[in-house]
Parts: structure tokens; C-alpha cells; sequence
């Protein structure tokens, strides 16, 4: 019988239950993504993710730069940005750099294709620092870019992130769908192997996790949703760029699984994070929110 995959979630205004399960497929050598409290007196100056399409195709496939860059407002112990860029749904990039006692951080990469593809980018922005004694804080952000590339014998190489004309317009509603359907069959396989009910739960893609910057997740206040998010992306950084850990106990590479959905039980209790691997196989992890004593 399949198990969820339990991350812990300590929050500081949230009770956080102690069963945990840690998930042992991280090289002990490796960076990682650690929460700690949130410092509210760091702010980042500028936190970008920009998605650009280069004007010439290259072995016919099209190219698509991708740029991530953000500088906090001071030096920071410890400085990452952590990128995913899904097409059409699926993952197909990924980089994280990491660099010590500076406030900037700067990546960039292309990626191709040889079809029309909407093209989602997200990035984690985070910073770890260090005070006076033992103390740790931590400061955080999210960016993101969208951009829609028609590329068809029919018509022009072209890209958009916003369908003006009636032919992009067109092209949005076809991608959308095509992105939405791929997205709603791997959610429909999860609940039907782990058998949780969707019904019961607030269901967010990745790609629109940044709106909770700016307004509370249902049922919790904002400085506890921050500390959700946080948390959550120190889950996805071990449980889901570092690579996918499958029912059996070995581990994939995320590359071609589709874009995580993060579904928030309206009991407030836990969330869940679900996605489908290259292989079709869906995996589940678990979140706990709250203490149900």
C-alpha cells in the first residue's frame, strides 16, 4: 500500500504537530533551503523572473532565455534563488545558486522547443541571516513570468504574455486548456490512488502561489501564510528539485513531471502537494498545518 510523504511545517503562529517523516534523498553535501523565522525588517530592493523569446530558431526549435535576479537591501549569510520553469504544464528547467555574504544573485538559462507552448517561470527568493549569538532569521520572496509562443508553419514566430489580437487570443485559450487538462488528470489520478477527496480542499498550482504574498490563504492571517509558504518551499526543494521520492523509495528526476498542485485542506488541518512524474506515476506529499488535539 502506497504512504504520503510527510513533511513537518513549523510556523510561528501555527501549532505544528510532531510527526514527521524526513525524506533521506538529499547528498549531506549539498545546499539546502532552511526556514527560519521571518525578519520583517529585510526587504529585497528587486526580485525579477523574465521569460524572453530570441528572434532566430535554432536546429528549428525555438529558444526562450530565462533570467531570474534579486538583491536584498543588505548583505545576507546565505543568498538563493530557486527557479522552476514548466512548459505546457510539465517541468523542463531548473537551477538554484547559492551564494555567501552578498546581496545579489543573478542566473540565467535557454530552453527550446519545436512546438507553440505556454511558458510558466517561478522562483523562491531567499535569504538566510545571521545575528547576534545564535540567532537566525530568514527573509523571502517569489517572482514570476508567463509568456505564450506561437510557433506553426501558419504563421510568424511570435510571443506574447498578454493575447491582444484574435489569433493570440485563440492560442491562449488552446494552451490553457491543453495545460488545465494535463493538470486536472494528474490531480483526478492522485485522488483516485491516495484517496483524499478534492472537495475538501482549496486547490492551487504553483504558478499562481505568488498572490498569497499579498493576501492570506483561507482561514489563516498573513503572517501565518507567509510562514506556509516558506516552509513549503523548503519541502519542494528537498522533496521536489533535489528529486521526487516514489513510492518504492528511489528517487527520479522532476524534469518532465507535471507542475505541482497545492491543495489546502478547508479544515486548515494540512496541505497536500501533488504531482505526476515523467512516468506517469503520481506522488503525494503531506504537510501538516496544525495540531488536531
Amino acid at each position: 500500500m502506497k504512504k504520503y510523504l510527510f513533511l513537518g511545517i513549523s510556523a510561528l503562529a501555527i501549532a505544528v504537530s510532531a510527526l514527521m517523516i524526513q525524506l533521506q534523498n538529499i547528498n549531506s553535501t549539498e545546499e539546502t533551503i532552511t526556514f527560519f523565522p521571518l525578519n520583517e525588517a529585510v526587504k529585497y530592493k528587486s526580485a525579477n523572473t523574465s521569460l524572453h523569446l530570441q528572434k532566430d530558431k535554432k536546429n528549428n526549435k525555438h529558444i526562450v532565455d530565462w533570467k531570474v535576479q534579486s538583491t536584498l537591501d543588505q548583505k545576507a549569510y546565505l543568498r538563493q534563488d530557486m527557479g522552476l520553469l514548466f512548459v505546457n504544464g510539465l517541468l523542463k528547467g531548473k537551477f538554484a545558486k547559492w551564494e555567501q555574504e552578498t546581496a545579489g544573485v543573478e542566473q540565467q538559462d535557454f530552453i527550446s522547443s519545436g512546438e507553440s507552448a505556454k511558458y510558466d517561470a517561478i522562483t523562491f527568493h531567499y535569504s538566510e541571516l545571521h545575528g547576534d549569538g545564535d540567532k537566525i532569521t530568514s527573509a523571502q520572496g517569489m517572482s514570476d513570468d508567463m509568456l505564450y509562443v506561437i510557433d506553426s508553419p501558419f504563421s510568424p514566430l511570435q510571443s506574447f504574455s498578454v493575447a491582444k489580437s484574435k489569433q493570440e487570443k485563440e492560442w491562449k485559450k488552446v494552451l490553457d486548456q491543453s495545460v488545465s487538462n494535463r493538470l486536472s488528470k494528474s490531480l483526478k489520478k492522485a485522488e483516485k490512488t491516495f484517496g483524499f477527496r478534492v472537495e475538501n480542499y482549496i486547490v492551487v498550482p504553483l504558478d499562481t502561489i505568488r498572490q498569497y504574498e499579498d493576501q492570506p490563504l483561507n482561514g489563516f492571517t498573513q503572517k501565518e501564510t507567509a510562514n506556509i509558504i516558506g516552509k513549503l518551499w523548503e519541502g519542494l526543494y528537498k522533496n521536489y528539485y533535489l528529486g521526487i521520492k516514489k513510492g518504492d523509495g528511489t528517487v527520479v528526476d522532476p524534469i518532465d513531471s507535471t507542475m505541482p498542485l497545492i491543495l489546502v485542506s478547508k479544515d486548515k488541518s494540512h496541505l497536500l502537494v501533488v504531482t505526476q512524474t515523467g512516468a506517469g506515476e503520481s506522488t503525494v506529499l503531506k504537510q501538516l498545518l496544525q495540531g488536531n488535539d
